[in-house]
């Protein structure tokens, strides 16, 4: 018993010395250089962890980074496919828009070239009826010149008639009158 209550004092001490130490006993370790018990938990936490995190985490997370990956490829496939397609509608676009013009060229200038043909038919409809109107006129023309001209010789008898009665007081033969008039036109005319 004396054994056991010098045991006690010693164990009295010792917690009275770490009492007066103050601070957590647990880390007096850190203070006596013994990190084996704290290295050991480390340890044990660690595994514990690692197992929870390989066994529910990891798969998770590894499943969720598939899903995106799909995903993804999924995405940049049907993008892949409607570049695809809008360059083949953009292509056929422009065909369109190409083979549109070249018939609008082609309607624009057959209508310039029919546009001409009536202009040119017209104008030689018009060149005729004015040619047609200027050789009426000029026949026209010369068959009052042909009239003027025979009647003047009549016009001029009477008038010398007249004058030679009005002036020379006598009456002129008028076959007489005919005859000068006549000679007198012939050589005009030979002028």
């Amino acid at each position: 018993m004396a054994q056991a209550n010098i045991e006690l004092a010693q164990a009295a001490t010792e917690v009275a010395q770490e009492a007066a130490a103050g601070g957590l006993p647990q880390l007096n370790v850190i203070a006596d250089g013994s990190f084996t018990n704290q290295i050991a938990w480390l340890l044990v936490t660690f595994f514990f962890l690692f197992l929870i995190v390989w066994r529910s985490v990891l798969p998770r997370v590894t499943s969720v980074l598939e899903v995106r990956e799909e995903k993804i490829a999924n995405d940049l496939d049907s993008a892949q496919r409607l570049k695809t397609e809008a360059e083949d509608m953009k292509a056929a676009y422009e065909a369109a828009v190409a083979d549109a013009r070249a018939r609008a060229h082609e309607t624009i200038l057959g209508a310039k070239d029919t546009i001409q043909a009536d202009i040119a038919a017209a104008e030689a409809r018009l060149d005729a009826k004015l040619n047609a109107k200027a050789e009426a006129a000029a026949a026209r023309i010369a068959e009052a010149s042909k009239e003027a001209l025979a009647s003047i010789g009549v016009v001029a008898s009477e008038v010398a008639v007249e004058m030679v009665a009005k002036f020379g007081g006598i009456e002129a033969d008028e076959k007489a009158v005919k005859t000068a008039v006549k000679t007198a036109l012939s050589s005009v005319k030979g002028a």
